[in-house]
Protein backbone atom coordinates (compact mmCIF):
# COMPACT_ATOMS: atom_id res chain seq x y z
CA UNK A 1 0.00 0.00 0.00
CA UNK A 2 1.24 3.52 -0.79
CA UNK A 3 2.92 5.07 2.29
CA UNK A 4 1.06 8.37 1.83
CA UNK A 5 -2.00 6.63 3.28
CA UNK A 6 -0.21 5.21 6.36
CA UNK A 7 -1.51 8.11 8.49
CA UNK A 8 -4.95 6.46 8.41
CA UNK A 9 -3.80 3.22 10.11
CA UNK A 10 -3.32 4.99 13.44
CA UNK A 11 -6.95 6.12 13.41
CA UNK A 12 -8.28 2.78 12.13
CA UNK A 13 -6.48 0.84 14.89
CA UNK A 14 -8.04 3.09 17.55
CA UNK A 15 -11.55 2.94 16.07
CA UNK A 16 -14.27 1.28 18.20
CA UNK A 17 -16.01 -1.93 17.19
CA UNK A 18 -19.42 -0.35 17.79
CA UNK A 19 -22.18 1.25 15.69
CA UNK A 20 -21.82 4.91 14.81
CA UNK A 21 -20.78 7.56 12.32
CA UNK A 22 -17.22 8.21 11.08
CA UNK A 23 -15.99 11.48 9.59
CA UNK A 24 -13.02 12.04 7.25
CA UNK A 25 -11.62 15.59 7.63
CA UNK A 26 -8.90 17.53 5.84
CA UNK A 27 -6.14 19.68 7.38
CA UNK A 28 -8.54 22.64 7.62
CA UNK A 29 -11.09 20.49 9.51
CA UNK A 30 -13.44 20.54 6.51
CA UNK A 31 -15.56 17.41 5.99
CA UNK A 32 -14.37 15.21 3.11
CA UNK A 33 -16.63 12.18 3.63
CA UNK A 34 -19.16 11.00 6.24
CA UNK A 35 -20.31 7.39 6.63
CA UNK A 36 -22.05 5.11 9.11
CA UNK A 37 -21.44 1.52 10.17
CA UNK A 38 -22.64 -1.27 12.46
CA UNK A 39 -18.96 -1.74 13.35
CA UNK A 40 -16.89 1.43 12.78
CA UNK A 41 -13.47 -0.32 12.88
CA UNK A 42 -14.45 -2.99 10.34
CA UNK A 43 -15.98 -0.39 8.01
CA UNK A 44 -12.83 1.76 8.08
CA UNK A 45 -10.70 -1.31 7.39
CA UNK A 46 -12.89 -1.99 4.37
CA UNK A 47 -12.36 1.58 3.13
CA UNK A 48 -8.59 1.12 3.48
CA UNK A 49 -8.58 -2.20 1.60
CA UNK A 50 -10.54 -0.60 -1.26
CA UNK A 51 -7.68 1.86 -1.86
CA UNK A 52 -6.09 -0.67 -4.23
CA UNK A 53 -9.06 -0.79 -6.60
CA UNK A 54 -11.27 2.27 -6.05
CA UNK A 55 -10.12 5.71 -7.33
CA UNK A 56 -12.79 7.43 -5.23
CA UNK A 57 -11.40 5.88 -2.03
CA UNK A 58 -7.92 7.12 -2.98
CA UNK A 59 -9.29 10.66 -3.40
CA UNK A 60 -10.97 10.54 0.04
CA UNK A 61 -7.79 9.36 1.82
CA UNK A 62 -5.51 11.67 -0.19
CA UNK A 63 -7.51 14.78 0.74
CA UNK A 64 -8.06 13.77 4.39
CA UNK A 65 -5.69 14.13 7.34
CA UNK A 66 -7.79 12.72 10.20
CA UNK A 67 -10.74 10.44 10.96
CA UNK A 68 -13.21 11.06 13.78
CA UNK A 69 -16.21 9.03 14.94
CA UNK A 70 -19.37 9.32 17.00
CA UNK A 71 -20.61 6.16 18.74
CA UNK A 72 -24.39 5.59 18.74
CA UNK A 73 -26.69 3.22 20.62
CA UNK A 74 -27.92 1.47 17.47
CA UNK A 75 -27.45 1.11 13.74
CA UNK A 76 -30.68 3.08 13.15
CA UNK A 77 -29.45 5.95 15.32
CA UNK A 78 -26.25 5.98 13.21
CA UNK A 79 -28.40 6.02 10.04
CA UNK A 80 -30.31 9.12 11.24
CA UNK A 81 -27.17 10.91 12.46
CA UNK A 82 -25.32 10.25 9.19
CA UNK A 83 -28.21 11.75 7.21
CA UNK A 84 -28.34 14.85 9.44
CA UNK A 85 -24.56 15.44 9.31
CA UNK A 86 -24.41 15.07 5.52
CA UNK A 87 -27.29 17.53 5.18
CA UNK A 88 -25.56 20.00 7.53
CA UNK A 89 -21.93 19.79 6.33
CA UNK A 90 -22.29 18.72 2.66
CA UNK A 91 -19.03 16.71 2.46
CA UNK A 92 -17.25 16.73 -0.88
CA UNK A 93 -17.45 12.99 -1.60
CA UNK A 94 -20.90 12.16 -0.24
CA UNK A 95 -23.65 11.72 -2.78
CA UNK A 96 -26.40 14.33 -2.66
CA UNK A 97 -28.84 15.95 -5.04
CA UNK A 98 -27.83 19.20 -6.73
CA UNK A 99 -31.11 21.05 -6.34
CA UNK A 100 -31.29 22.92 -3.06
CA UNK A 101 -35.07 22.70 -2.87
CA UNK A 102 -37.72 20.09 -3.46
CA UNK A 103 -40.17 19.96 -6.35
CA UNK A 104 -43.24 22.22 -6.11
CA UNK A 105 -46.58 20.97 -4.82
CA UNK A 106 -50.04 22.50 -5.09
CA UNK A 107 -52.01 23.29 -1.94
CA UNK A 108 -55.76 23.80 -1.74
CA UNK A 109 -55.82 26.05 1.32
CA UNK A 110 -57.83 25.41 4.45
CA UNK A 111 -59.76 28.71 4.42
CA UNK A 112 -63.36 29.92 4.30
CA UNK A 113 -62.87 30.54 0.57
CA UNK A 114 -60.03 28.14 -0.39
CA UNK A 115 -57.56 28.99 -3.11
CA UNK A 116 -54.70 27.11 -4.77
CA UNK A 117 -51.05 27.93 -4.00
CA UNK A 118 -47.63 26.58 -4.93
CA UNK A 119 -45.35 25.34 -2.13
CA UNK A 120 -41.96 23.59 -2.10
CA UNK A 121 -42.15 22.76 1.61
CA UNK A 122 -44.69 20.21 2.79
CA UNK A 123 -46.74 21.60 5.68
CA UNK A 124 -45.73 25.28 5.40
CA UNK A 125 -49.23 26.28 4.23
CA UNK A 126 -52.32 24.98 6.01
CA UNK A 127 -54.30 22.91 3.53
CA UNK A 128 -54.37 19.75 1.42
CA UNK A 129 -51.21 19.00 -0.63
CA UNK A 130 -51.00 17.50 -4.13
CA UNK A 131 -47.97 16.57 -6.19
CA UNK A 132 -45.06 17.00 -6.45
CA UNK A 133 -45.05 18.25 -10.04
CA UNK A 134 -42.18 17.35 -12.37
CA UNK A 135 -40.75 19.32 -14.07
CA UNK A 136 -41.40 22.42 -11.93
CA UNK A 137 -43.09 24.41 -14.70
CA UNK A 138 -46.00 21.94 -14.71
CA UNK A 139 -46.99 23.18 -11.22
CA UNK A 140 -47.54 26.69 -12.58
CA UNK A 141 -49.46 25.32 -15.57
CA UNK A 142 -51.64 23.15 -13.30
CA UNK A 143 -52.32 26.08 -10.95
CA UNK A 144 -53.50 28.16 -13.89
CA UNK A 145 -55.67 25.26 -15.06
CA UNK A 146 -57.27 24.96 -11.60
CA UNK A 147 -58.15 28.68 -11.69
CA UNK A 148 -59.52 28.33 -15.20
CA UNK A 149 -61.57 25.18 -14.52
CA UNK A 150 -62.81 25.75 -10.99
CA UNK A 151 -62.52 29.55 -10.67
CA UNK A 152 -60.80 29.50 -7.27
CA UNK A 153 -59.87 33.02 -6.19
CA UNK A 154 -56.57 34.53 -7.31
CA UNK A 155 -56.38 37.39 -4.78
CA UNK A 156 -54.70 36.79 -1.43
CA UNK A 157 -55.88 37.65 1.15
CA UNK A 158 -59.53 37.80 0.11
CA UNK A 159 -60.65 41.45 0.02
CA UNK A 160 -64.24 42.69 0.17
CA UNK A 161 -65.17 45.03 -2.66
CA UNK A 162 -68.03 45.96 -4.96
CA UNK A 163 -66.15 45.66 -8.26
CA UNK A 164 -64.71 42.36 -9.48
CA UNK A 165 -60.97 41.89 -10.09
CA UNK A 166 -59.10 41.74 -13.39
CA UNK A 167 -58.91 37.91 -13.31
CA UNK A 168 -62.69 37.64 -13.05
CA UNK A 169 -62.92 39.10 -16.57
CA UNK A 170 -60.30 36.61 -17.75
CA UNK A 171 -62.40 33.70 -16.45
CA UNK A 172 -59.79 32.75 -13.82
CA UNK A 173 -61.79 33.66 -10.71
CA UNK A 174 -65.45 33.36 -9.65
CA UNK A 175 -65.44 36.72 -7.82
CA UNK A 176 -66.17 35.72 -4.19
CA UNK A 177 -64.76 39.11 -3.12
CA UNK A 178 -67.73 40.82 -4.80
CA UNK A 179 -70.33 38.13 -3.89
CA UNK A 180 -70.56 36.87 -7.48
CA UNK A 181 -70.82 33.28 -6.18
CA UNK A 182 -72.42 31.72 -3.11
CA UNK A 183 -70.20 30.17 -0.45
CA UNK A 184 -71.91 26.78 -0.99
CA UNK A 185 -71.19 26.77 -4.74
CA UNK A 186 -67.62 28.01 -4.17
CA UNK A 187 -66.88 25.24 -1.65
CA UNK A 188 -68.33 22.70 -4.10
CA UNK A 189 -65.87 23.93 -6.75
CA UNK A 190 -62.98 23.61 -4.27
CA UNK A 191 -64.09 20.06 -3.40
CA UNK A 192 -64.13 19.07 -7.10
CA UNK A 193 -60.70 20.71 -7.60
CA UNK A 194 -59.30 18.50 -4.79
CA UNK A 195 -60.80 15.39 -6.37
CA UNK A 196 -59.30 16.38 -9.73
CA UNK A 197 -55.81 16.87 -8.24
CA UNK A 198 -56.13 13.56 -6.36
CA UNK A 199 -56.51 11.72 -9.66
CA UNK A 200 -60.19 10.83 -9.14
CA UNK A 201 -60.91 12.15 -12.62
CA UNK A 202 -63.81 9.82 -13.46
CA UNK A 203 -65.71 10.83 -10.33
CA UNK A 204 -65.07 14.51 -11.11
CA UNK A 205 -66.48 14.13 -14.62
CA UNK A 206 -69.55 12.24 -13.33
CA UNK A 207 -70.22 15.02 -10.80
CA UNK A 208 -69.84 17.68 -13.48
CA UNK A 209 -72.31 15.87 -15.77
CA UNK A 210 -74.78 15.80 -12.85
CA UNK A 211 -74.37 19.57 -12.52
CA UNK A 212 -74.96 20.04 -16.26
CA UNK A 213 -78.27 18.16 -15.95
CA UNK A 214 -79.21 20.22 -12.89
CA UNK A 215 -78.51 23.54 -14.64
CA UNK A 216 -80.21 22.43 -17.86
CA UNK A 217 -83.38 21.47 -15.96
CA UNK A 218 -83.36 24.94 -14.39
CA UNK A 219 -82.84 26.51 -17.88
CA UNK A 220 -79.46 27.87 -16.73
CA UNK A 221 -77.82 27.10 -20.07
CA UNK A 222 -74.90 29.50 -19.69
CA UNK A 223 -73.72 27.76 -16.50
CA UNK A 224 -74.21 24.36 -18.14
CA UNK A 225 -72.01 25.50 -21.07
CA UNK A 226 -69.24 26.57 -18.65
CA UNK A 227 -69.23 23.10 -17.07
CA UNK A 228 -69.21 21.43 -20.49
CA UNK A 229 -66.03 23.41 -21.26
CA UNK A 230 -64.56 22.26 -17.92
CA UNK A 231 -65.14 18.62 -18.86
CA UNK A 232 -63.44 19.11 -22.25
CA UNK A 233 -60.39 20.70 -20.59
CA UNK A 234 -60.14 17.90 -18.01
CA UNK A 235 -60.35 15.23 -20.71
CA UNK A 236 -57.59 16.99 -22.69
CA UNK A 237 -55.40 17.06 -19.55
CA UNK A 238 -55.75 13.37 -18.68
CA UNK A 239 -55.03 12.34 -22.27
CA UNK A 240 -51.46 13.56 -21.65
CA UNK A 241 -51.08 11.34 -18.58
CA UNK A 242 -50.39 7.64 -18.92
CA UNK A 243 -52.47 5.18 -16.88
CA UNK A 244 -50.44 2.26 -15.55
CA UNK A 245 -51.66 -0.85 -13.79
CA UNK A 246 -48.95 -1.03 -11.12
CA UNK A 247 -51.40 -2.01 -8.40
CA UNK A 248 -50.65 1.17 -6.42
CA UNK A 249 -52.60 4.39 -6.39
CA UNK A 250 -49.77 6.61 -5.15
CA UNK A 251 -46.03 6.01 -5.57
CA UNK A 252 -42.65 7.62 -6.21
CA UNK A 253 -40.50 5.47 -8.50
CA UNK A 254 -36.70 5.81 -8.37
CA UNK A 255 -34.95 4.33 -11.41
CA UNK A 256 -31.17 4.02 -11.01
CA UNK A 257 -29.03 3.57 -14.11
CA UNK A 258 -25.26 3.72 -13.58
CA UNK A 259 -24.67 7.25 -12.22
CA UNK A 260 -28.07 8.62 -13.23
CA UNK A 261 -31.34 8.73 -11.30
CA UNK A 262 -34.83 9.13 -12.76
CA UNK A 263 -37.91 9.93 -10.67
CA UNK A 264 -41.43 9.04 -11.83
CA UNK A 265 -44.48 10.26 -9.90
CA UNK A 266 -47.66 8.13 -9.83
CA UNK A 267 -50.86 9.62 -8.40
CA UNK A 268 -54.35 8.16 -8.86
CA UNK A 269 -52.83 5.27 -10.89
CA UNK A 270 -51.56 7.83 -13.42
CA UNK A 271 -48.02 8.89 -14.21
CA UNK A 272 -48.26 12.61 -13.57
CA UNK A 273 -44.58 13.57 -13.75
CA UNK A 274 -41.06 12.43 -14.56
CA UNK A 275 -37.62 14.01 -14.31
CA UNK A 276 -33.94 13.23 -13.92
CA UNK A 277 -32.54 13.96 -10.47
CA UNK A 278 -29.19 15.72 -10.82
CA UNK A 279 -26.54 14.25 -8.52
CA UNK A 280 -23.81 16.42 -6.96
CA UNK A 281 -21.13 13.71 -6.86
CA UNK A 282 -21.60 11.44 -9.86
CA UNK A 283 -18.93 8.92 -8.81
CA UNK A 284 -21.36 7.30 -6.38
CA UNK A 285 -21.17 3.66 -5.44
CA UNK A 286 -23.74 0.93 -5.92
CA UNK A 287 -24.90 1.19 -2.29
CA UNK A 288 -25.64 4.92 -2.41
CA UNK A 289 -29.22 4.61 -3.64
CA UNK A 290 -30.46 5.12 -0.07
CA UNK A 291 -28.42 8.34 0.20
CA UNK A 292 -30.29 9.67 -2.85
CA UNK A 293 -33.71 8.66 -1.48
CA UNK A 294 -33.13 10.11 2.00
CA UNK A 295 -31.69 13.33 0.54
CA UNK A 296 -34.77 13.71 -1.67
CA UNK A 297 -37.21 13.31 1.25
CA UNK A 298 -35.08 15.43 3.62
CA UNK A 299 -36.17 18.54 1.71
CA UNK A 300 -39.70 18.64 3.23
CA UNK A 301 -41.03 16.71 0.25
CA UNK A 302 -44.35 14.87 0.42
CA UNK A 303 -43.81 11.14 1.13
CA UNK A 304 -46.23 8.85 -0.75
CA UNK A 305 -47.76 5.57 0.43
CA UNK A 306 -45.38 3.53 -1.74
CA UNK A 307 -41.78 3.91 -2.95
CA UNK A 308 -40.59 1.70 -5.81
CA UNK A 309 -37.00 1.26 -6.99
CA UNK A 310 -35.19 -1.01 -9.44
CA UNK A 311 -32.37 -1.73 -6.94
CA UNK A 312 -32.10 -3.92 -3.85
CA UNK A 313 -31.51 -1.56 -0.93
CA UNK A 314 -28.80 -2.54 1.54
CA UNK A 315 -30.22 -0.55 4.48
CA UNK A 316 -33.88 -1.24 3.76
CA UNK A 317 -35.12 -1.64 7.36
CA UNK A 318 -33.42 1.56 8.53
CA UNK A 319 -34.92 3.43 5.57
CA UNK A 320 -38.41 2.11 6.41
CA UNK A 321 -38.02 3.23 10.02
CA UNK A 322 -36.74 6.67 8.95
CA UNK A 323 -39.69 7.15 6.56
CA UNK A 324 -42.16 5.96 9.22
CA UNK A 325 -40.90 8.65 11.60
CA UNK A 326 -41.01 11.32 8.86
CA UNK A 327 -44.52 10.44 7.59
CA UNK A 328 -46.08 9.05 10.80
CA UNK A 329 -47.34 6.18 8.66
CA UNK A 330 -45.73 3.04 7.34
CA UNK A 331 -44.38 3.38 3.79
CA UNK A 332 -44.33 0.35 1.49
CA UNK A 333 -41.00 -0.09 -0.35
CA UNK A 334 -40.85 -2.31 -3.44
CA UNK A 335 -37.41 -3.17 -4.87
CA UNK A 336 -38.43 -4.43 -8.29
CA UNK A 337 -40.17 -2.50 -11.05
CA UNK A 338 -43.55 -3.63 -12.36
CA UNK A 339 -43.44 -4.57 -16.06
CA UNK A 340 -45.67 -1.63 -16.99
CA UNK A 341 -43.23 0.85 -15.42
CA UNK A 342 -40.28 -0.70 -17.29
CA UNK A 343 -42.26 -0.21 -20.49
CA UNK A 344 -43.01 3.41 -19.64
CA UNK A 345 -39.33 4.12 -18.98
CA UNK A 346 -38.26 2.65 -22.32
CA UNK A 347 -40.91 4.70 -24.15
CA UNK A 348 -40.59 8.01 -22.35
CA UNK A 349 -37.12 8.46 -20.85
CA UNK A 350 -34.31 9.27 -23.23
CA UNK A 351 -31.54 7.10 -21.78
CA UNK A 352 -28.67 7.43 -24.21
CA UNK A 353 -25.80 5.01 -24.19
CA UNK A 354 -22.94 7.48 -24.44
CA UNK A 355 -20.04 5.03 -24.22
CA UNK A 356 -19.50 5.08 -28.01
CA UNK A 357 -19.85 8.86 -28.04
CA UNK A 358 -17.22 9.18 -25.29
CA UNK A 359 -14.65 7.13 -27.18
CA UNK A 360 -15.33 8.90 -30.52
CA UNK A 361 -15.21 12.35 -28.93
CA UNK A 362 -11.86 11.68 -27.25
CA UNK A 363 -10.41 10.08 -30.39
CA UNK A 364 -11.34 13.06 -32.60
CA UNK A 365 -10.79 16.01 -30.25
CA UNK A 366 -8.10 14.67 -27.91
CA UNK A 367 -9.89 15.31 -24.61
CA UNK A 368 -12.68 13.61 -22.65
CA UNK A 369 -16.34 14.21 -23.43
CA UNK A 370 -17.42 17.01 -21.05
CA UNK A 371 -20.11 16.38 -18.46
CA UNK A 372 -21.72 19.69 -19.40
CA UNK A 373 -21.96 21.49 -22.75
CA UNK A 374 -23.71 24.83 -23.32
CA UNK A 375 -24.80 25.91 -26.80
CA UNK A 376 -25.68 29.45 -27.95
CA UNK A 377 -27.72 30.84 -30.84
CA UNK A 378 -28.91 34.32 -31.88
CA UNK A 379 -32.29 35.08 -33.47
CA UNK A 380 -33.81 38.34 -34.76
CA UNK A 381 -36.20 39.77 -37.35
CA UNK A 382 -34.47 42.39 -39.51
CA UNK A 383 -32.42 43.51 -36.52
CA UNK A 384 -35.43 43.78 -34.19
CA UNK A 385 -36.45 41.55 -31.28
CA UNK A 386 -32.87 40.22 -31.12
CA UNK A 387 -32.54 37.41 -28.59
CA UNK A 388 -29.99 34.82 -27.57
CA UNK A 389 -30.52 31.29 -26.31
CA UNK A 390 -28.40 29.03 -24.12
CA UNK A 391 -29.29 25.34 -23.90
CA UNK A 392 -27.55 22.75 -21.74
CA UNK A 393 -26.55 19.13 -22.44
CA UNK A 394 -25.54 17.37 -19.24
CA UNK A 395 -24.48 13.76 -18.67
CA UNK A 396 -26.26 12.34 -21.68
CA UNK A 397 -29.42 14.43 -21.95
CA UNK A 398 -30.73 17.96 -22.39
CA UNK A 399 -31.24 19.66 -19.02
CA UNK A 400 -34.13 22.04 -19.67
CA UNK A 401 -34.10 23.41 -16.13
CA UNK A 402 -30.73 25.00 -16.92
CA UNK A 403 -31.78 26.71 -20.18
CA UNK A 404 -31.40 30.50 -20.29
CA UNK A 405 -32.65 33.14 -22.73
CA UNK A 406 -31.39 36.69 -23.27
CA UNK A 407 -32.96 39.77 -24.79
CA UNK A 408 -30.13 41.71 -26.44
CA UNK A 409 -29.89 45.20 -24.93
CA UNK A 410 -26.99 46.93 -26.69
CA UNK A 411 -27.76 46.19 -30.36
CA UNK A 412 -30.87 47.46 -32.20
CA UNK A 413 -29.70 46.78 -35.76
CA UNK A 414 -28.49 43.73 -37.70
CA UNK A 415 -25.17 42.68 -36.17
CA UNK A 416 -25.01 39.01 -35.24
CA UNK A 417 -21.44 39.27 -33.97
CA UNK A 418 -22.13 42.19 -31.58
CA UNK A 419 -25.32 40.48 -30.35
CA UNK A 420 -23.44 37.23 -29.77
CA UNK A 421 -20.65 39.04 -27.88
CA UNK A 422 -23.20 40.60 -25.53
CA UNK A 423 -24.94 37.28 -24.82
CA UNK A 424 -21.67 35.36 -24.33
CA UNK A 425 -20.28 38.07 -22.04
CA UNK A 426 -23.38 38.03 -19.85
CA UNK A 427 -23.34 34.23 -19.61
CA UNK A 428 -19.56 33.68 -19.32
CA UNK A 429 -19.41 36.06 -16.33
CA UNK A 430 -21.62 33.62 -14.43
CA UNK A 431 -19.25 30.69 -14.97
CA UNK A 432 -16.89 31.84 -12.20
CA UNK A 433 -19.78 31.70 -9.69
CA UNK A 434 -21.17 28.33 -10.82
CA UNK A 435 -20.49 25.07 -8.97
CA UNK A 436 -20.68 23.17 -12.23
CA UNK A 437 -19.68 25.41 -15.17
CA UNK A 438 -19.52 23.93 -18.68
CA UNK A 439 -16.25 22.54 -19.95
CA UNK A 440 -17.27 23.15 -23.57
CA UNK A 441 -19.26 25.93 -25.25
CA UNK A 442 -20.78 25.34 -28.69
CA UNK A 443 -21.84 28.30 -30.86
CA UNK A 444 -24.21 28.05 -33.81
CA UNK A 445 -22.23 29.52 -36.72
CA UNK A 446 -18.88 29.44 -38.48
CA UNK A 447 -15.39 30.86 -37.96
CA UNK A 448 -16.72 34.38 -37.33
CA UNK A 449 -18.90 33.23 -34.45
CA UNK A 450 -16.02 31.16 -33.05
CA UNK A 451 -13.83 34.27 -33.12
CA UNK A 452 -16.38 36.17 -30.99
CA UNK A 453 -16.42 33.33 -28.47
CA UNK A 454 -12.61 33.28 -28.23
CA UNK A 455 -12.52 37.07 -27.76
CA UNK A 456 -14.99 36.96 -24.85
CA UNK A 457 -13.17 33.97 -23.33
CA UNK A 458 -9.88 35.88 -23.36
CA UNK A 459 -11.45 39.09 -21.97
CA UNK A 460 -12.89 37.20 -18.99
CA UNK A 461 -9.82 35.02 -18.36
CA UNK A 462 -11.53 31.66 -18.91
CA UNK A 463 -8.50 29.90 -20.44
CA UNK A 464 -9.70 26.39 -19.47
CA UNK A 465 -13.04 26.76 -21.25
CA UNK A 466 -13.13 25.02 -24.65
CA UNK A 467 -15.05 26.84 -27.40
CA UNK A 468 -16.30 25.28 -30.67
CA UNK A 469 -18.65 26.50 -33.40
CA UNK A 470 -20.83 24.44 -35.74
CA UNK A 471 -21.56 25.60 -39.30
CA UNK A 472 -24.99 24.79 -40.75
CA UNK A 473 -25.42 22.83 -44.00
CA UNK A 474 -21.76 21.83 -44.19
CA UNK A 475 -22.03 20.52 -40.59
CA UNK A 476 -18.41 21.38 -39.79
CA UNK A 477 -17.08 21.82 -36.25
CA UNK A 478 -14.49 24.61 -35.91
CA UNK A 479 -12.44 24.15 -32.73
CA UNK A 480 -10.48 26.63 -30.62
CA UNK A 481 -7.22 24.84 -31.49
CA UNK A 482 -7.68 25.18 -35.26
CA UNK A 483 -9.27 21.85 -36.22
CA UNK A 484 -12.07 21.49 -38.76
CA UNK A 485 -14.10 18.32 -38.24
CA UNK A 486 -16.61 17.25 -40.92
CA UNK A 487 -19.43 15.66 -38.99
CA UNK A 488 -20.90 13.76 -41.97
CA UNK A 489 -17.88 11.47 -41.64
CA UNK A 490 -18.81 10.52 -38.06
CA UNK A 491 -22.47 9.73 -37.35
CA UNK A 492 -22.00 9.53 -33.56
CA UNK A 493 -20.62 13.08 -33.38
CA UNK A 494 -23.06 14.36 -36.03
CA UNK A 495 -26.04 13.22 -33.95
CA UNK A 496 -24.55 14.69 -30.75
CA UNK A 497 -23.65 18.16 -32.02
CA UNK A 498 -26.65 18.72 -34.31
CA UNK A 499 -29.08 17.69 -31.57
CA UNK A 500 -27.69 20.36 -29.23
CA UNK A 501 -27.41 23.00 -32.00
CA UNK A 502 -30.98 22.40 -33.23
CA UNK A 503 -32.32 22.69 -29.68
CA UNK A 504 -30.54 26.04 -29.21
CA UNK A 505 -32.02 27.24 -32.51
CA UNK A 506 -35.53 26.11 -31.51
CA UNK A 507 -35.29 27.80 -28.12
CA UNK A 508 -34.09 31.10 -29.64
CA UNK A 509 -36.76 31.12 -32.36
CA UNK A 510 -39.52 30.39 -29.82
CA UNK A 511 -38.49 33.33 -27.63
CA UNK A 512 -38.13 35.65 -30.63
CA UNK A 513 -41.60 34.69 -31.88
CA UNK A 514 -43.12 35.23 -28.44
CA UNK A 515 -41.69 38.77 -28.24
CA UNK A 516 -42.89 39.58 -31.77
CA UNK A 517 -46.40 38.31 -31.11
CA UNK A 518 -46.69 40.25 -27.87
CA UNK A 519 -45.33 43.48 -29.35
CA UNK A 520 -47.25 43.04 -32.61
CA UNK A 521 -50.58 42.42 -30.92
CA UNK A 522 -50.22 45.36 -28.55
CA UNK A 523 -49.07 47.80 -31.25
CA UNK A 524 -52.00 46.86 -33.51
CA UNK A 525 -54.50 47.28 -30.66
CA UNK A 526 -53.10 50.79 -30.01
CA UNK A 527 -54.73 51.89 -33.28
CA UNK A 528 -58.26 50.80 -32.36
CA UNK A 529 -60.63 53.29 -30.75
CA UNK A 530 -62.01 52.06 -27.43
CA UNK A 531 -58.96 49.96 -26.52
CA UNK A 532 -57.02 51.36 -23.57
CA UNK A 533 -54.17 49.83 -21.58
CA UNK A 534 -56.46 47.68 -19.41
CA UNK A 535 -58.43 46.17 -22.32
CA UNK A 536 -55.22 45.70 -24.30
CA UNK A 537 -53.72 43.69 -21.44
CA UNK A 538 -56.91 41.61 -21.04
CA UNK A 539 -56.92 40.74 -24.77
CA UNK A 540 -53.23 39.84 -24.78
CA UNK A 541 -53.38 37.65 -21.67
CA UNK A 542 -56.47 35.85 -22.96
CA UNK A 543 -55.74 35.37 -26.68
CA UNK A 544 -51.98 35.96 -27.21
CA UNK A 545 -52.34 36.33 -31.04
CA UNK A 546 -54.38 38.37 -33.53
CA UNK A 547 -55.77 35.19 -35.12
CA UNK A 548 -57.20 34.06 -31.79
CA UNK A 549 -58.95 37.42 -31.29
CA UNK A 550 -60.51 37.15 -34.76
CA UNK A 551 -61.87 33.69 -33.90
CA UNK A 552 -63.43 34.89 -30.61
CA UNK A 553 -67.19 35.52 -30.63
CA UNK A 554 -68.73 38.85 -29.56
CA UNK A 555 -70.23 36.99 -26.59
CA UNK A 556 -66.78 35.80 -25.44
CA UNK A 557 -65.34 39.30 -25.74
CA UNK A 558 -68.32 40.74 -23.89
CA UNK A 559 -67.55 38.46 -20.91
CA UNK A 560 -64.09 40.07 -20.80
CA UNK A 561 -65.63 43.53 -20.52
CA UNK A 562 -65.29 44.41 -24.24
CA UNK A 563 -68.56 46.01 -25.49
CA UNK A 564 -70.02 44.68 -28.76
CA UNK A 565 -69.40 48.04 -30.48
CA UNK A 566 -65.68 47.83 -29.62
CA UNK A 567 -65.37 44.11 -30.51
CA UNK A 568 -66.81 44.87 -33.96
CA UNK A 569 -64.28 47.68 -34.43
CA UNK A 570 -61.49 45.24 -33.48
CA UNK A 571 -62.60 42.67 -36.06
CA UNK A 572 -63.13 45.23 -38.81
CA UNK A 573 -59.63 46.61 -38.23
CA UNK A 574 -57.97 43.18 -38.08
CA UNK A 575 -59.74 41.89 -41.19
CA UNK A 576 -58.67 44.99 -43.08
Amino acid sequence: MNKIFDWALEFINKAPEEPGVYLFKDSKKQYVYIGKAVNIKNRLKNHYQQLKVDPKERKIFKESSSIEWIITKSDYEAFVLENELIKQYKPKYNVRLKSGSSYPMLVITDEEYPTVKISRKFGEIKGEYFGPFLPARTARAMKELIHKLFKLRTCDPLPKRSLVCFDYHLGLCSGPCADKISMKEYKENAKIAKAFLSGNVKNVIYELYDKINEYTNKLMFEKAAVIRDQIKAIEMTIKKQEVIGVGVEEADIFYFLRNRVYLIIVRGNRIVGKDELKVQNEEFEEDNEIAIITDYYSKDTYIPKTIITNKDLEDLENLKQWLLKAKNKEVEILTSLPEQVEGFIKRNINIENIENLKSEFERVFGFSLPNRVECFDISHLDGKFTVGSCVVWENGSMNKREYRRFRVRTVNYIDDFASLREVLTRRFRRYKEMDNPPELVLIDGGKGQLSQGLTVRQELGLENLRVFSIAKKEEIIYTDDGKEVRLFENQELLKFFTKIRDEAHRFAITYNRKLREKEGLKSVLDNIEGIGEKRKEILYRTYKTLDNILKASDEELKKLGIPTSVSQKIKEYLKF
